[in-house]
C-alpha cells in the first residue's frame, strides 16, 4: 500500500513497517515505529492503522490533527488541519481543527 501527500509519500513494506520519502518539513516523512495494515497521507501528515487496530499519526500537528483518539479504528483519513477515523462499529470521529459550514 502506498499513500501520497502534498509533497511526501509513504508505503507499507512487506514486514508491515512504514517507509516514507519526500518533504519532511513537519516530520511527515518520519514514520513512527510499529507494524501497519493501512496508511493514508494528508497534506503535511500521515496516519496509519496499526496491526492492533489503534492509530498512529505523524507530521504537522498545530491543531492536534496527528494526536489520534484512543481505541480501535478500521480507516483513517488525514486532511490539512484535521483527521477523521472510522471505528469497527461504524462510528466516525474527527479531531483537529473543525468548523461548521452553513
Amino acid at each position: 500500500m502506498v499513500a501520497a501527500g502534498l509533497s511526501h509519500t509513504c508505503g507499507i513494506k512487506a514486514d508491515g513497517t512504514v517507509a516514507c520519502w519526500g518533504d519532511n518539513s513537519y516530520g511527515q516523512s518520519s514514520p513512527l515505529t510499529g507494524t501497519f495494515v493501512s496508511i493514508a497521507a494528508g497534506d503535511y501528515s500521515t496516519c496509519g492503522v496499526k496491526t492492533n487496530g489503534t492509530l498512529a499519526c505523524w507530521g504537522y500537528n498545530t491543531y492536534g490533527q496527528t494526536t489520534p483518539l484512543p481505541g480501535a479504528f478500521d480507516v483513517v483519513s488525514p486532511g490539512l488541519q484535521y483527521t477523521c477515523g472510522l471505528t469497527p462499529g461504524g462510528l466516525l470521529y474527527c479531531w483537529g481543527y473543525l468548523w461548521s459550514k452553513p
